[in-house]
């Protein structure tokens, strides 16, 4: 953001208009009343150097010279301009179930974990005052990403997610929701808030998820359950020793609604079910509305000054001047 200081020097631009203007007709008196002497006419006769239809470049640098002149003493200056939140936003922990049951085919682009993915992202991306960690599990639960703003990261992380980051297979909820509570117990936002993302039901873990919410609620965190799955079942890509790669559909695996229900209410929050991409992207926009905190904020701008930079061209446009005047329109004819 450019800025003027003292802005008041602009004022010289209109009076050194009318003194170029002024003088210019004075030169055009002066020239009308001088006397021709026939010998003159011989100087037409002369062959003129090309140079002579460049000349004007020294009165454009002229008038260039004394416009940035006027620039610099009115002291332009850049600004930054500064956002200060005088209030924190939520904190929220993302734990996504990476377990291989996300592979079902039942959700676009290509399976479940890619959807959810997706939709953690576009949600991500919509938090601006927020600060955002990455919790992924399986059969053991670990932290990908603690809390930050740094919402890049958090989107760079997510793509990375796959089935294959943890050794052990299954669905560890209660360690999910413990080691996110983990991240979250020392927060002191007005928000803590865990979006929970899984296909199936807790399996394995040395804590069961009703506990780990008790744990949740004791330290005001709400959790969002998102039960991801068609009814209907999905296909699964498999590896058949004779045929190769195929898909299989299987039933609807055991996803244990009621569990997540009570894990989500009991906190305050709530469980949602999605039957396919659509649906997890509503969802996901309903707690984002459900979660929005309003932000106080100040904005001022800092300014540091460029007129040397200015003054620095000046003396550029002297040193040419000097130059073309005293060497290469020295003689012109």
């Amino acid at each position: 953001m450019l800025h003027f200081d003292t802005p008041i020097f602009f004022l010289l631009i209109p009076f050194l208009i009318l003194l170029m203007a002024y003088l210019k007709i004075r030169d055009n008196k002066r020239r009308k009343s001088l006397i021709g002497f026939p010998q003159y006419m011989l100087l037409d006769n002369l062959k003129k150097s090309k140079k002579i239809k460049f000349y004007p470049i020294i009165k454009i640098i002229n008038c260039l010279i004394l416009l940035l002149f006027v620039i610099a003493l009115a002291r332009p200056q850049i600004g930054s301009k500064t956002e200060d939140v005088l209030n924190q936003g939520t904190d929220i922990i993302i734990a996504l179930d990476v377990s291989s049951s996300m592979e079902a085919l039942d959700f676009e682009p290509i399976n479940r974990l890619e959807a959810a993915k997706k939709t953690a992202i576009d949600f991500v991306r919509s938090r601006k005052y927020d600060r955002i960690g990455i919790v992924l599990f399986s059969g053991l639960a670990f932290t990908q990403a603690p809390l930050t703003n740094d919402m890049k990261t958090i989107v760079r992380l997510l793509s990375f997610a796959t089935t294959r980051m943890v050794s052990v297979d299954g669905t560890a909820i209660g360690s999910a929701i413990v080691t996110a509570c983990n991240r979250l117990k020392d927060s002191e936002a007005k928000g803590k808030v865990i979006i929970l993302i899984t296909d199936g039901a807790n399996n394995i873990g040395e804590v069961d998820p009703i506990t780990a919410a008790e744990i949740a609620k004791k330290i005001n965190v709400k959790i969002y359950a998102i039960g991801a799955g068609s009814p209907d079942g999905a296909y699964y890509q498999i590896m058949d020793p004779v045929e190769g790669r195929k898909l299989v559909k299987v039933a609807e695996q055991e996803l244990d609604e009621e569990t997540l229900t009570e894990i989500a209410e009991s906190t305050g929050g709530k469980y949602f079910r999605a039957n396919n991409t659509k649906m997890l992207e509503d969802i996901i926009k309903q707690i984002d509305k459900m979660e929005k905190t309003k932000i106080s904020s100040i904005n001022f701008t800092s300014y540091y000054e460029i007129y040397d930079k200015f003054v620095i061209l000046i003396l550029i446009l002297l040193l040419l001047n000097l130059f073309l005047e005293n060497i290469l329109f020295r003689k012109l004819t």
